[in-house]
């Protein structure tokens, strides 16, 4: 096992350079303007959705038998949230692969858009799974918590972290877009609007990845 980095200022940077680095090859899929906003919004991302569930996961510790401090609690988050940041840096070179060469062949309109969305909807789930797994550990070792308390601790804050993390996605959409939308300057974020298939949150953007509908025909007719 490799030993964690002893400042928090060395993990907290080395965490939000994973964040932007993923983030810039996200956005790659779409455009050189998403991907250079996307260094920036990711890691906002990231920063965001540790911020909204620090009362959720104090709760969720509690609720679950594990007697830590909310600074304690909210340390042992933000380390799943940085490791998580951390492996989706890892995954940047293969993402920032996968995005050029979607988007040298796509339509113009949808493209590869749903299996895109696929694919990195799995990176953070691995992200999050491999990150959740050292944390436990983390908790079992060093703060002498059963084991079976601090899987089920820091699971319940993946679960909140990835319920919350994909609305606020949502909000702060769009990270890289359907290849309709190139050529345009949209704002950086489009906050509750629907997106071009009507989607009005990210369960249903998802669902419709899944269901693949056609973009409206407006946006069919053009290139």
């Amino acid at each position: 096992m490799i030993p964690r980095a002893r400042s928090p200022w060395r993990e907290l940077a080395s965490g939000l350079l994973g964040a932007a680095a993923y983030g810039f090859a996200l956005g790659s899929a779409h455009s050189e303007l998403y991907a250079a906003r996307n260094a920036l919004k990711f890691p906002l991302l990231i920063a965001v959705t540790c911020m909204l569930c620090a009362p959720s996961t104090w709760i969720a510790a509690r609720f679950l038998g594990v007697q830590l401090s909310f600074l304690a609690v909210q340390r042992s988050a933000a380390r799943l949230f940085l490791d998580a940041s951390r492996l989706l840096g890892g995954f940047s070179p293969a993402i920032f692969f996968v995005a050029h060469a979607a988007r040298a062949h796509d339509d113009g309109k949808l493209g590869r858009y749903d299996e895109f969305l696929a694919l990195n909807l799995l990176c953070v789930a691995l992200a999050g799974s491999a990150s959740l797994l050292r944390q436990s550990r983390e908790l079992w070792r060093a703060q002498a918590i059963a084991r079976s308390s601090a899987r089920r601790a820091v699971a319940a804050w993946l679960a909140i972290s990835l319920f919350t993390g994909g609305q606020a996605a949502f909000y702060l959409r769009p990270f890289f877009g359907y290849p309709a939308s190139r050529g345009g300057s949209p704002p950086w974020f489009l906050g509750a609007e629907p997106d071009r298939r009507g989607a009005t949150n990210f369960y249903e953007m998802v669902w419709q990845s899944l269901e693949r509908p056609p973009l409206p025909e407006l946006y069919r007719e053009t290139r």
